[in-house]
Protein backbone atom coordinates (compact mmCIF):
# COMPACT_ATOMS: atom_id res chain seq x y z
CA UNK A 1 0.00 0.00 0.00
CA UNK A 2 1.61 3.04 -0.90
CA UNK A 3 -0.65 5.84 0.15
CA UNK A 4 1.18 8.33 2.46
CA UNK A 5 4.22 5.78 2.88
CA UNK A 6 6.61 8.10 0.76
CA UNK A 7 6.49 10.59 2.71
CA UNK A 8 6.76 8.98 6.08
CA UNK A 9 9.34 6.96 5.23
CA UNK A 10 11.36 10.22 3.87
CA UNK A 11 10.79 11.78 7.00
CA UNK A 12 12.27 9.09 8.61
CA UNK A 13 15.56 8.86 6.53
CA UNK A 14 16.06 12.40 5.68
CA UNK A 15 14.18 14.28 8.74
CA UNK A 16 12.21 17.69 7.96
CA UNK A 17 15.47 18.51 4.83
CA UNK A 18 13.21 16.05 3.01
CA UNK A 19 10.41 18.41 2.82
CA UNK A 20 12.31 21.40 0.69
CA UNK A 21 11.48 24.20 2.31
CA UNK A 22 7.93 23.33 3.28
CA UNK A 23 6.91 23.02 -0.12
CA UNK A 24 5.35 19.46 0.72
CA UNK A 25 2.91 19.19 3.53
CA UNK A 26 4.26 15.94 5.54
CA UNK A 27 2.14 16.73 9.02
CA UNK A 28 1.28 13.35 10.04
CA UNK A 29 -2.41 12.94 12.19
CA UNK A 30 -1.93 9.43 13.82
CA UNK A 31 -4.52 7.68 16.15
CA UNK A 32 -3.89 4.66 17.72
CA UNK A 33 -6.67 2.34 18.56
CA UNK A 34 -6.78 -1.17 20.22
CA UNK A 35 -5.95 -3.15 23.76
CA UNK A 36 -4.21 -2.27 26.62
CA UNK A 37 -0.79 -2.37 24.47
CA UNK A 38 -2.07 0.42 22.40
CA UNK A 39 -2.94 2.55 25.76
CA UNK A 40 0.27 1.82 27.15
CA UNK A 41 -0.43 0.20 29.83
CA UNK A 42 2.56 -0.90 32.49
CA UNK A 43 3.10 -4.32 34.06
CA UNK A 44 1.47 -3.12 37.42
CA UNK A 45 -1.51 -1.55 35.93
CA UNK A 46 -1.16 1.99 35.65
CA UNK A 47 -1.59 3.70 32.07
CA UNK A 48 1.95 5.51 30.74
CA UNK A 49 3.94 5.66 27.48
CA UNK A 50 3.57 2.81 25.29
CA UNK A 51 4.65 1.73 22.26
CA UNK A 52 2.27 4.53 20.94
CA UNK A 53 3.18 7.08 22.50
CA UNK A 54 6.86 6.72 21.31
CA UNK A 55 6.32 6.04 17.99
CA UNK A 56 4.04 9.99 18.41
CA UNK A 57 6.98 11.39 19.89
CA UNK A 58 9.83 10.26 17.46
CA UNK A 59 7.54 11.70 14.86
CA UNK A 60 7.48 15.16 16.70
CA UNK A 61 10.92 14.64 17.21
CA UNK A 62 11.13 15.12 13.35
CA UNK A 63 8.87 17.65 13.71
CA UNK A 64 6.23 15.66 11.23
CA UNK A 65 3.41 15.39 14.10
CA UNK A 66 0.69 17.31 13.82
CA UNK A 67 -1.88 15.41 16.24
CA UNK A 68 -1.74 12.34 18.03
CA UNK A 69 -4.70 10.57 19.75
CA UNK A 70 -4.92 7.15 21.62
CA UNK A 71 -8.57 7.79 22.95
CA UNK A 72 -9.38 4.41 21.34
CA UNK A 73 -7.47 2.67 22.75
CA UNK A 74 -8.98 0.33 26.14
CA UNK A 75 -7.50 -1.57 28.38
CA UNK A 76 -9.41 -4.77 27.90
CA UNK A 77 -11.19 -4.13 24.68
CA UNK A 78 -11.65 -7.42 22.04
CA UNK A 79 -11.86 -7.16 18.44
CA UNK A 80 -15.56 -6.95 19.21
CA UNK A 81 -15.57 -3.75 21.46
CA UNK A 82 -13.60 -2.59 18.43
CA UNK A 83 -16.08 -3.03 15.75
CA UNK A 84 -18.43 -1.87 18.23
CA UNK A 85 -16.16 1.19 18.99
CA UNK A 86 -16.28 1.68 15.05
CA UNK A 87 -19.71 2.08 14.63
CA UNK A 88 -20.05 5.41 16.90
CA UNK A 89 -19.74 8.72 15.23
CA UNK A 90 -17.00 10.13 17.65
CA UNK A 91 -14.24 7.24 16.77
CA UNK A 92 -15.20 7.41 13.39
CA UNK A 93 -14.42 11.32 12.84
CA UNK A 94 -11.44 10.48 15.17
CA UNK A 95 -10.31 7.60 12.45
CA UNK A 96 -11.07 9.99 9.18
CA UNK A 97 -8.70 12.44 10.24
CA UNK A 98 -6.05 9.67 10.18
CA UNK A 99 -2.67 10.02 7.83
CA UNK A 100 -1.13 7.23 10.18
CA UNK A 101 -3.54 4.27 12.32
CA UNK A 102 -1.93 1.45 14.30
CA UNK A 103 -4.03 -1.24 16.11
CA UNK A 104 -3.44 -3.95 18.44
CA UNK A 105 -6.17 -6.07 19.09
CA UNK A 106 -6.80 -10.19 19.19
CA UNK A 107 -5.09 -11.12 22.22
CA UNK A 108 -8.16 -10.36 24.76
CA UNK A 109 -10.24 -12.69 22.34
CA UNK A 110 -7.82 -15.45 23.58
CA UNK A 111 -6.14 -14.76 26.67
CA UNK A 112 -10.00 -14.60 28.38
CA UNK A 113 -10.37 -18.18 27.51
CA UNK A 114 -6.98 -19.14 29.36
CA UNK A 115 -6.20 -20.18 32.99
CA UNK A 116 -3.56 -20.77 35.04
CA UNK A 117 -4.21 -23.76 37.13
CA UNK A 118 -3.38 -22.24 40.72
CA UNK A 119 -2.13 -26.05 41.92
CA UNK A 120 -0.37 -26.73 39.16
CA UNK A 121 0.57 -23.99 37.74
CA UNK A 122 -0.48 -25.41 34.02
CA UNK A 123 -2.08 -23.72 31.65
CA UNK A 124 -5.43 -24.52 30.68
CA UNK A 125 -7.68 -23.57 27.82
CA UNK A 126 -10.54 -25.64 25.99
CA UNK A 127 -9.48 -26.51 22.45
CA UNK A 128 -12.71 -26.40 20.86
CA UNK A 129 -13.13 -22.64 22.45
CA UNK A 130 -9.90 -21.73 21.07
CA UNK A 131 -10.41 -22.47 17.31
CA UNK A 132 -13.84 -20.79 17.24
CA UNK A 133 -12.28 -17.30 19.31
CA UNK A 134 -9.19 -18.08 16.29
CA UNK A 135 -11.88 -17.95 13.35
CA UNK A 136 -14.05 -15.02 14.98
CA UNK A 137 -10.81 -12.92 15.47
CA UNK A 138 -10.14 -13.40 11.51
CA UNK A 139 -13.74 -11.90 10.72
CA UNK A 140 -13.47 -9.42 13.04
CA UNK A 141 -10.11 -7.98 12.05
CA UNK A 142 -10.64 -8.06 8.23
CA UNK A 143 -13.82 -6.23 9.24
CA UNK A 144 -12.45 -3.50 11.46
CA UNK A 145 -9.63 -3.03 8.72
CA UNK A 146 -12.18 -2.62 5.69
CA UNK A 147 -14.32 -0.28 7.61
CA UNK A 148 -10.66 1.79 8.32
CA UNK A 149 -10.03 1.55 5.03
CA UNK A 150 -13.42 3.09 3.82
CA UNK A 151 -13.24 5.88 6.29
CA UNK A 152 -9.59 6.85 6.05
CA UNK A 153 -8.79 5.84 2.31
CA UNK A 154 -5.69 7.24 2.17
CA UNK A 155 -4.41 6.55 5.61
CA UNK A 156 -1.72 4.11 6.18
CA UNK A 157 -3.03 1.38 8.46
CA UNK A 158 -0.33 -1.14 10.96
CA UNK A 159 -1.57 -4.23 12.88
CA UNK A 160 0.81 -5.05 15.16
CA UNK A 161 1.69 -7.99 16.33
CA UNK A 162 1.58 -9.78 19.65
CA UNK A 163 4.31 -10.99 21.95
CA UNK A 164 4.45 -14.55 23.93
CA UNK A 165 3.15 -12.64 27.55
CA UNK A 166 3.95 -15.74 29.87
CA UNK A 167 7.77 -16.18 30.20
CA UNK A 168 7.73 -16.71 34.05
CA UNK A 169 6.09 -20.32 32.75
CA UNK A 170 7.95 -23.13 33.20
CA UNK A 171 9.64 -24.36 29.73
CA UNK A 172 7.29 -27.20 29.41
CA UNK A 173 4.51 -25.27 29.82
CA UNK A 174 4.73 -22.71 27.06
CA UNK A 175 4.79 -24.86 23.62
CA UNK A 176 0.99 -24.82 23.64
CA UNK A 177 0.68 -21.81 24.05
CA UNK A 178 2.95 -20.86 21.90
CA UNK A 179 1.87 -22.25 19.01
CA UNK A 180 -2.07 -20.57 19.59
CA UNK A 181 -0.52 -17.10 19.29
CA UNK A 182 1.73 -17.61 16.49
CA UNK A 183 -1.31 -18.68 14.75
CA UNK A 184 -3.06 -15.25 16.27
CA UNK A 185 0.37 -13.21 14.32
CA UNK A 186 -0.78 -15.44 11.54
CA UNK A 187 -4.27 -14.34 12.00
CA UNK A 188 -3.49 -10.74 12.05
CA UNK A 189 -0.67 -10.73 8.79
CA UNK A 190 -3.06 -12.36 7.05
CA UNK A 191 -6.15 -10.15 7.28
CA UNK A 192 -3.94 -6.98 7.28
CA UNK A 193 -2.16 -7.77 3.97
CA UNK A 194 -5.40 -9.09 2.45
CA UNK A 195 -6.80 -5.34 3.35
CA UNK A 196 -3.58 -3.50 2.34
CA UNK A 197 -2.74 -2.51 5.32
CA UNK A 198 0.70 -3.74 6.90
CA UNK A 199 1.81 -6.56 9.45
CA UNK A 200 4.56 -5.62 12.47
CA UNK A 201 5.51 -8.59 14.20
CA UNK A 202 7.27 -8.10 17.52
CA UNK A 203 7.47 -11.61 18.77
CA UNK A 204 11.08 -12.14 17.94
CA UNK A 205 12.22 -8.95 19.82
CA UNK A 206 10.56 -10.63 22.64
CA UNK A 207 11.10 -14.95 22.29
CA UNK A 208 9.28 -17.21 24.97
CA UNK A 209 11.46 -15.99 27.84
CA UNK A 210 11.52 -11.70 28.09
CA UNK A 211 11.69 -11.27 31.72
CA UNK A 212 13.48 -7.92 31.15
CA UNK A 213 10.49 -7.16 28.93
CA UNK A 214 7.72 -8.49 30.91
CA UNK A 215 8.86 -8.10 34.98
CA UNK A 216 5.73 -8.97 36.58
CA UNK A 217 5.14 -12.43 36.85
CA UNK A 218 1.38 -11.54 37.74
CA UNK A 219 0.69 -9.59 34.78
CA UNK A 220 1.72 -9.79 30.77
CA UNK A 221 2.00 -5.93 29.75
CA UNK A 222 5.36 -5.11 28.99
CA UNK A 223 7.56 -2.26 30.81
CA UNK A 224 8.83 0.61 29.17
CA UNK A 225 11.73 -1.51 27.30
CA UNK A 226 9.36 -3.84 26.01
CA UNK A 227 7.34 -1.27 24.68
CA UNK A 228 10.48 0.54 23.43
CA UNK A 229 11.32 -2.81 21.52
CA UNK A 230 7.78 -2.62 19.88
CA UNK A 231 7.61 0.71 18.67
CA UNK A 232 11.36 -0.30 16.88
CA UNK A 233 9.59 -3.29 15.32
CA UNK A 234 7.26 -0.35 14.09
CA UNK A 235 9.99 1.70 12.49
CA UNK A 236 11.64 -1.59 10.94
CA UNK A 237 8.79 -2.42 9.37
CA UNK A 238 8.35 1.04 8.15
CA UNK A 239 11.79 2.00 6.76
CA UNK A 240 11.68 -1.56 4.93
CA UNK A 241 8.79 -1.68 3.48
Amino acid sequence: MIKKNAVLAAILLFGTAACGKGEVDTAVDYVALGDSLAAGQTPYSEIGDGYADMIAEELERQEQLAEYTKELAVSGYTTDDILKQLASEDAIETVQAADLITISAGANDLLRLVRINPTSGEVEFDEAQMEKELNNIRGNMETVITKLNDEAPDASIYVMGYYFPFPHLQENQKDELANRLDQLNGILKDAAEGQEADFVPVDEAFGENALDKLPNAADIHPNREGYEAMADAFWNRYQNR
